[in-house]
């Protein structure tokens, strides 16, 4: 299974070069210069700046007007260079990576996702973007639910990312979201890691592309680990993997409607009844009762590791919070820019013009012969 993964804007980008120390195909796309300049692992050769006669290489300054601008201005620059990664292989998933609540990440996300789709029909387009923190603002807020509103429309599933789970820990600020990217990482590369690859019951790629395929939903990957000798219930372990304390998006996965585990781990800890009894626990709580399944037994790992995806999501609180916020923001917003306007018109209504004040310039040249 082949991916390539698109990161685009400051936090997209990161997330990116993370994927590609952990040997993805990504690249990265910015309207930042020093931003481009600051990753550790994309080649140079795969790292574009856009919009540059319109920002001069400064960044957009969480503005996605300019963010969408930039991106439609140097889209065929774009496009070729992914062309050029991709050459006559086919990519089976565009995982597009950014922040939802910025501008070059919410403006030109849903640009690049159409493009993509246009282009590579047979391919799927994933976005992951990492929702805004509730206290940066109301400005991240409403970038957020309008961005999500475009990639409803375009995208074939979201995965959403809540930062707010970085007030979990007691981390400082720069290891808090560093530790949020290398989760995203880490639980996409898991699973993509265990597609086609032999198994008791193995996952092949149709089968990711199916849940994923989810008519631009939501989708949210859940994630447990443990040392083997440490699991006294393996299925304890997997529903963890899916309840909230795996999850990185407060949602409700009984609205679900697919869902894929991939258990992996020493033989002797994959018990069968276990296995299956929080397979069944699943399949019965989520709506749409369609669970796909990979069982990878190895005698060289010490620890078991579950990576859980669903899709189909519509009943998110993270999102819902988001899309209520912003919806009111603007209402109050419009309501009152209306009554500034009204305000302005009655105020100024009445007034005369010049011409009605001072004499035409004539009738003062014959007043002063």
């Amino acid at each position: 299974m082949r991916a390539l993964i698109i990161g685009v804007g400051q936090c997209g980008t990161k997330i990116a070069d993370l994927f590609s120390l952990v040997d993805f195909e990504a690249l990265a796309i910015n309207t930042s210069r020093g931003d481009l300049e600051y990753l550790k692992h994309i080649p140079a050769e795969r790292r574009i700046l856009i919009g540059e006669s319109i920002t001069g290489g400064k960044g957009v300054n969480a503005n996605p007007l300019l963010g969408r601008e930039a991106m439609k201005r140097d889209l065929q620059v774009v496009m070729r260079k992914i062309g050029s990664i991709i050459g006559y292989e086919d990519v089976d998933i565009f995982f597009l990576t950014f922040g939802f609540g910025g501008g070059t990440g919410a403006g030109g996300t849903p640009v690049l996702a159409e493009a993509l789709k246009e282009e590579y029909p047979d391919s799927l387009v994933v976005a992951i973007g990492a929702l805004p923190l509730r206290e940066e603002g109301i400005r991240p807020t409403i970038n957020a639910a309008i961005t999500i509103d475009k990639l409803s429309k375009i995208a074939d599933s979201i995965i959403a990312i809540d930062n707010n789970k970085l007030k979990e820990g007691n981390d400082d600020i720069s290891h808090a979201y560093e530790r949020i990217n290398y989760t995203i990482v880490e639980r996409i590369a898991s699973l993509l890691a265990l597609v086609d690859v032999p198994g008791e019951q193995t996952l092949d790629a149709s089968d990711l592309k199916f849940v994923l395929k989810a008519f631009g939903s939501f989708a949210t990957v859940g994630y447990a680990k443990a040392d083997a000798g440490k699991v006294k219930s393996l299925s304890r372990l997997i529903i963890r993997s899916f309840e909230s304390e795996g999850l990185y998006l407060d949602a409700n996965i009984e609205s679900a409607l697919y869902g894929l585990v991939a258990v992996h781990g020493p033989p002797e800890v994959l018990k069968a009844g276990d296995i299956f009894e929080a397979l069944d626990y699943l399949t019965n709580k989520i709506r749409g009762k369609q669970i796909f399944r990979g069982f990878y037994p190895d005698p060289r790992e010490r620890e078991v590791e579950v990576v859980t995806l669903l899709s189909g999501i519509y009943e998110s609180r993270s999102i819902e919070e988001i899309i209520v916020t912003a919806k009111n923001y603007a209402k109050s917003f419009m309501k009152a820019k209306e009554e500034a306007e009204t305000r302005k018109r009655e105020l100024l209504s009445g007034l005369p013009d010049f011409d009605d004040i001072y004499p035409a310039e004539n009738e003062a040249g014959e007043g002063g012969e």
